[in-house]
């Protein structure tokens, strides 16, 4: 019986330990990962808000002042991408 107690108290004492390393791990990710979710909920806001991504790239058109038919094919692309990933039917979450 003596043998089992001291078992019991050897893991108790490991997964204490584990439990400490795991606390450690997750704040050294709590950083990156809530900087991941604020960029999840920035591309979801725009999937939902298409008007906000034309008047921002017809802003940069204006502020850059490079060729039109250069941001015509850029905004032509855009559109495609925009197009491909509402029909992949699939919803990122923030």
């Amino acid at each position: 019986m003596t043998d089992i107690m001291r078992k019991r108290e050897r893991l108790l004492a490991r997964c204490a330990a584990q439990r400490t390393e795991l606390t450690t791990i997750a704040r050294q990710w709590e950083g990156p990962l809530q900087v991941a979710d604020r960029a999840l909920a920035g591309i979801n806001y725009l999937r939902s808000h298409p008007v906000i991504l034309g008047v921002l790239a017809a802003l940069l058109m204006v502020i850059q002042r490079r060729g039109l038919w250069g941001w015509v094919r850029r905004g032509f692309v855009l559109w495609r991408a925009y197009r491909a990933l509402g029909s992949a039917k699939f919803k990122l979450t923030a």
